[in-house]
């Protein structure tokens, strides 16, 4: 892929208090301008992140599917399903979370090259930026290496607290990967139990039981 076509954003204000001001609004409109104008991306789909402004979790996935091209949300179809049911685990709902992947293109994994990492990696710093969560959950590798720049397998990774930004980040595994290897859904619930009790503890007050992945 030309380095000349798919480049870093970089930074993209010209002070700190602008960067602080951008919303979501800005952020999506600013990929589907430079997404569109980019040759390199011509006829792929591209699917947004969505959810409220300070939302207590973000959920970071790695590139969105082709069950989510009808609706244009992410995590759909059994992949959203498992993840509905991880999201009631940790006490909430899904329209309390903010839903985005690191590359914003309909991808499968070996589609993913470093040329489109360097253009979208930027636009997540930004849209978390703008959207405050109080937690991050990443799914899987490449997300989980965006934010924490890091080549750490995701099996060193999870189950601990990390951080981006001043922000706790639970890396744990994608539920794609658990739809395929269901062996590591205990694995899974235990980094959730986590995020549990991490959110009770911000919100100070108790969410529910949850069940198990």
């Amino acid at each position: 892929m030309n380095p000349t076509i798919i480049r870093s954003q970089g930074s993209l204000f010209d002070s700190e208090d602008e960067a602080r001001a951008e919303t979501l609004i800005d952020v999506n409109e600013e990929i589907k301008r430079r997404t569109l104008a980019n040759p390199a991306f011509a006829g792929r789909s591209l699917i947004l992140g969505c959810g409220p402004q300070f939302p207590v979790v973000a959920i970071v996935g790695e590139s969105p599917g082709t069950p989510d091209i009808q609706s244009g949300i992410p995590f759909m179809g059994p992949v959203g399903d498992l993840l509905n049911i991880m999201i009631s685990g940790i006490g909430l709902k899904r329209n309390q979370c903010f839903l985005t992947n690191t590359v914003k293109l309909v991808s499968s994994g070996d589609e993913i090259t470093k040329d489109i990492l360097t253009f979208f990696v930027p636009f997540l710093f930004r849209e978390l930026n703008a959207v405050k969560p109080a937690l991050i959950i990443s799914l899987g590798n490449t997300p989980t290496h965006a934010l924490l720049q890091t080549r750490k397998p995701i099996s060193a990774l999870r189950g601990e607290f990390q951080s981006f930004n001043g922000i706790k980040v639970m890396p744990t595994y994608n539920p794609a990967y658990l739809l395929r290897d269901p062996s590591r859904k205990r694995e899974a619930w235990e980094d959730l139990k986590k995020v549990r009790a991490a959110i009770q503890s911000l919100v100070g007050t108790k969410t529910t039981n949850g069940s198990a992945v």
